[in-house]
């Protein structure tokens, strides 16, 4: 069996909020077949986060022979998530996403994890299946443990899987090919991206040892949506950027390069997702480029992708 390929939306965020259906047209005319649809104003759409009709958005893929596989739902704490999920039935998406959230003691942890399962509960009611995505901050440690391994011993497996995101688990200092060999059939979908070679960022960011993976007393890590977003639903981090804000900004983003073209050992997780996960699809997912466009960049992050196996575009 091989992995389908597609993309989230999220590469082209900056061009969906100029046209969001020129947009589409223009992901369509890529080749890409398979999308993850991207919304990041869950507390005022229930849609791709554009304000785009579910019928419209899905005649604009019909016409590329495209399909929605999967939505992203942030803040999904804010979701209205029978409507989300209304919406999603229209594009024939089961797959619904949390992206983030925020970490901090065990017993607020436990507490989400229960949110987590009604939700899954409530989804897998209208038809849906919810999963989460990961980035480095899950497989920090409380009591020694991953957060990512309380997700998954805590999660009922029926209402919750994951979403694997290669490139943040590598960033926390893992090797992603044993990750999913470790979590298995719980993974549904994979995250693709790719680790550019002149980052000015080092790869692991969680640090070396089991103190420093571990969370302190008062420290809390990711995003959700009430540290995320105002009143009005734009980011904070967009809001009044300081010089120094943008240049912490400036050295994150040279992280990233175009899917295929870095140093990530992708065939491996390939092959090893093909053999140990569940996923049908993998998402490719370029979170910044350094090319003309954004266009440009999930362009050159196909031709990249194309030289690998174990994968199929249509």
């Amino acid at each position: 069996m091989a992995l389908k390929v597609g993309l989230i939306l999220y590469s082209v965020r900056e061009e969906m909020a100029k046209d969001p259906y020129a947009t589409v047209r223009k992901v369509g005319e890529c080749g890409y077949k398979y999308i993850e649809t991207c919304n990041h104003n869950a507390q005022k759409d229930n849609g791709c986060g554009f304000g785009v009709p579910a019928e419209d958005l899905k005649k604009s893929f019909d016409e590329f022979g495209a399909q929605v596989v999967s939505a992203h739902v942030f803040p999904i704490e804010w979701a209205n998530l029978k409507e989300v999920a209304a919406y999603n039935r229209v594009l024939g998406n089961t797959n619904i996403v949390n992206p983030n959230s925020r970490f901090s003691t065990y017993d607020d942890l436990m507490s989400q994890l229960e949110d987590w399962n009604k939700w899954g509960r409530i989804l897998a009611d209208e038809g849906m299946h919810m999963l989460y995505h990961n980035h480095n901050q899950e497989f920090r440690t409380i009591n020694g443990k991953a957060i990512e391994d309380y997700i998954v011993e805590n999660t009922d497996p029926a209402y919750v899987s994951l979403e694997l995101d290669t490139f943040w688990t590598m960033r926390a200092g893992l090797d992603p090919v044993e990750v999913i060999k470790k979590y298995g059939k719980r993974i549904r979908l994979i995250h693709q991206k790719d680790f550019a070679w002149d980052s000015l960022q080092p790869i692991n960011l969680n640090g070396l040892t089991p103190e420093e993976w571990e969370m302190k007393e008062g420290e809390s890590v990711g995003t959700n949506g009430e540290t995320m977003y105002d009143e009005n639903g734009n980011l904070r981090a967009m809001q009044n950027m300081t010089d120094e804000r943008r240049e912490q900004m400036r050295i994150r983003n040279s992280s990233f390069t175009e899917i295929g073209f870095g140093i990530m050992h992708i065939q491996d997780i390939i092959d090893a997702a093909n053999e140990y996960s569940e996923a049908e699809y993998i998402i490719l997912e370029q979170d910044y480029t350094r090319l003309p466009s954004q266009i440009d960049g999930i362009k050159k992050s196909m031709e990249g992708f194309k030289k690998l196996t174990g994968i199929e575009w249509s």
